[in-house]
């Protein structure tokens, strides 16, 4: 996940070098380039990934009450969140790479990974959330 927050900070300065108040004054309902729709994608990829983070937080402190009372020979669950957090990072990233992939010769390709990766990061944040209620039950 850590990763994913680098690369997008990176992708920012890399496609759309303005600064902070041209930045500030894109309106991305109504983003006019390509500049601008790369910039207004980053910034939702950013606010899902910051969304996501804090539900599997919140996951992961559920799962070590959960785990505390156990006996050690069945303990692991918090471990075993952190390794699906991290498989599912590179699933998205790889999945939404391969799905980009026939347009990446036009100005398609950035953009529909973008919005791949902010699809599905919104949806494992919700997922999240679900786990949450599912053990709280």
């Amino acid at each position: 996940m850590i990763r994913s927050f680098a690369f997008a900070a990176l992708v920012g300065v890399a496609f759309f070098p303005c600064s902070v108040a041209a930045q500030s004054a894109i309106d991305c309902g109504y983003p006019l380039n390509n500049a601008e729709r790369t910039f207004c994608a980053e910034q939702a990829l950013l606010e899902a990934e910051t969304e996501m983070a804090a539900a599997f937080g919140k996951a992961l402190a559920r799962m070590e009450e959960l785990d505390e009372p156990l006996p050690e020979h069945l303990k692991g669950g918090p471990d075993a969140l952190r390794a699906a957090q991290e498989a599912w990072t590179d699933y998205r990233d790889k999945d939404c790479l391969a799905y980009s992939y026939p347009f990446r010769a036009g100005t398609r390709g950035n953009m529909s990974r973008l919005t791949c990766m902010i699809f599905l990061t919104r949806q494992r944040g919700e997922d999240l959330l679900a786990m949450i209620e599912d053990y709280s039950q």
